[in-house]
């Protein structure tokens, strides 16, 4: 009798763990078909070599895989723990290790930042005197754009810091949101100052390691050592797409530095999720959670924030993330671009849901579009050609960024000249902020150099000349002009003033 109850109970248990099993299979597999089908597919009409998704629903990822290549010379496999630079979705990291000091009582939303950076400087008095950690992380210092200031530079951090100060503002101090990545490596720059260490070692010990996040880093350098790494890729204007170098962000590693792969970011957007318990240990406390993912700030619905956002008016800026009004639902996320890059943090506190998409083609609309795309599913709201939409918004930017250059070439003085010889304006300009500019005469033309950038300038009108400076953008016009004797005193190019400080033989 016994040994009938031992053969029964090991049928039932046989059966009760196949039964279990074609459960999994049903509700782990099955439901995400179609999603791979989407993927795989939007992949393949918009030419992106590789991704990478993790979704997460309450303390458990449900879904994590990756998609097509690392890189199309090589054609190795993307795997979920290959890493891609994730840009802005870096700027949480600095206001979640913002928030664990505030935690320990060593810092203060709302001190001043020359609290913990005392050579930190605004041209505007008002901002000098005021400014907050706050006003770093919400983007509203009265700053408009500053990237030249590190983008190809040769100045560390604490240079640009310095900097800063000598660029005259955009807009009145928190008058209105404008999107400005040193100020926020600045924030992180505080971050180190106040630890006794850096940012990133900040980070590594609180943030990566109790998340697990053991193959994440904070250097281009770094994650080409690494195994499994994914290349950036860049799509030519005749559709085509070749790789690209990494572009080294070290100088403002804060605002967009760390490389991850989709396994890792998984657990950070858990985190996030659970209100700042991971493994059960709180990290982060409820009401610092709270304060980040609070709209702090309005975001204007105009420019590049169309490039990621359908419903402009209803967007607002907590503390490193943009919140979104999306059919009376709140989403809390985050783009991030760099060079070859583009991915998406997304948190559906609602559902309590989450996801990460990670990609090897910089300005994809499949980035995007998968991201609404999932945001729609899991709300339960109507399918909607998300990526087709995207897709025709980065369109229209890049027509009207044609229209204004053959606007400009149109406008163009035929038959005209230089005033002087080209050797004339050859020399050094210095911009007290942004550094210096190099004209030379090479092969009987004069060439331009800028930062880590540089071209031929090709004459365009009177002392006006064209350069090409490749991943500064489209064409630019540099301008050169003379003083009361006639000799070249200074020039303007890339939206920048320049004044003549040597001549070269």
């Amino acid at each position: 009798m016994r040994n009938c109850l031992r053969v029964a109970g090991a049928i039932i248990l046989a059966v009760c763990l196949l039964s279990a099993a074609a459960v999994a299979r049903a509700q782990g597999d099955a439901p995400w078909t179609p999603l791979d089908r989407f993927i795989e597919s939007a992949m393949q009409q918009w030419n992106v070599p590789g991704m990478a998704i993790g979704i997460v629903r309450g303390n458990r990822v449900v879904y994590l895989k990756g998609f097509g290549v690392r890189d199309i010379k090589t054609g190795q496999a993307v795997t979920p723990d290959t890493l891609f630079d994730i840009g802005s979705c870096t700027k949480a990291f600095t206001s979640a290790s913002i928030a664990m000091l505030v935690d320990q009582g060593k810092m203060r939303w709302d001190d001043r930042v020359d609290e913990y950076v005392p050579f930190f400087h605004l041209r505007d008095p008002l901002a000098d005197e005021n400014v907050t950690i706050r006003d770093l992380l919400t983007h509203r210092t009265g700053m408009g754009g500053t990237d030249l200031l590190w983008y190809g530079s040769p100045f560390s951090l604490e240079q640009i810091i310095r900097r800063v100060g000598y660029i005259k503002p955009t807009a009145g101090f928190r008058a209105r949101f404008q999107y400005q990545n040193v100020l926020y490596a600045t924030a992180g720059y505080a971050v180190g100052e106040t630890s006794g260490g850096t940012w990133q070692n900040f980070v590594q010990r609180n943030i990566f390691e109790p998340l697990g996040m053991s193959g994440a880093d904070f250097s281009s350098v770094d994650a080409q050592k690494a195994a499994d790494h994914a290349t950036p890729h860049r799509k030519q204007s005749d559709g085509t797409v070749i790789t690209i170098p990494w572009r080294n962000v070290d100088n403002i590693a804060p605002a967009g530095s760390i490389n991850a792969g989709a396994r890792d970011m998984a657990n950070w957007v858990e985190m996030q999720l659970n209100d700042g318990v991971a493994n059960g240990k709180r990290m982060i406390s409820a009401k610092n959670m709270a304060e980040m993912h609070m709209p702090q700030i309005v975001v204007p619905d105009e420019g590049e924030f169309r490039l990621f956002f359908p419903r402009g008016m209803d967007l607002s800026y907590g503390l490193g993330w943009f919140i979104e009004d999306y059919h009376g639902h709140r989403i809390v996320l985050h783009p991030g671009d760099i060079d070859g890059f583009a991915s998406l943090v997304v948190l559906i506190p609602e559902v309590h849901t989450g996801f990460v998409i990670l990609s090897n083609l910089d300005h994809n609309p499949v980035r995007a579009g998968l991201g609404y795309h999932l945001i729609d599913q899991f709300l339960g709201l109507p399918p909607h050609d998300w990526v087709g939409h995207f897709a025709k918004v980065a369109a229209g930017f890049s027509v009207a960024e044609e229209e204004r250059t053959e606007k400009w070439e149109a406008s163009q003085r035929a038959h005209t000249h230089p005033s002087r010889g080209l050797a004339a304006y050859a020399g050094t300009y210095r911009n007290r902020a942004y550094g210096d500019a190099v004209v030379t005469v090479e092969g009987g033309q004069l060439t331009f150099q800028f930062h880590a950038f540089q071209s031929p300038l090709t004459h365009f009108q009177y002392d006006t000349f064209v350069a090409d400076l490749g991943g500064l953008g489209a064409k630019t016009r540099v301008t050169f002009y003379l003083n009361a004797d006639g000799d070249v005193s200074k020039l303007s190019a890339i939206g920048l003033k320049f004044k003549r400080v040597t001549a070269h033989p």
